[in-house]
């Protein structure tokens, strides 16, 4: 594929094929990450939202059994006392 460069307003911008549209499953308003290598090549990924699906990898987790503490309680109110 060889992207296009082409105006958008007062500023440049490249078409991309449906293939890569697809593959991304960018839509209108997806942010995109470009990285320079130094090489000359450059990597295009979908930048993905802070995270993303958190919520359900920490619900798996509790299902799980690995969310209880690590630390038992009693260790906060022993250090209270040496303030």
């Amino acid at each position: 594929m060889e992207p296009t460069v082409v105006r958008i307003g007062d500023t440049l911008g490249f078409k991309v094929s449906d293939e890569i549209i697809k593959s991304f499953d960018f839509k209108v308003g997806t942010k995109v990450k470009i990285d320079f290598q130094q090489n000359g090549n450059i990597v295009l990924r979908k930048k993905s939202k802070a995270r993303e699906d958190w919520d359900s990898a920490f619900a798996l987790y509790a299902l799980e059994g690995e969310d209880n503490p690590m630390l038992p309680d009693f260790l906060d109110s022993e250090t209270n006392t040496f303030l």
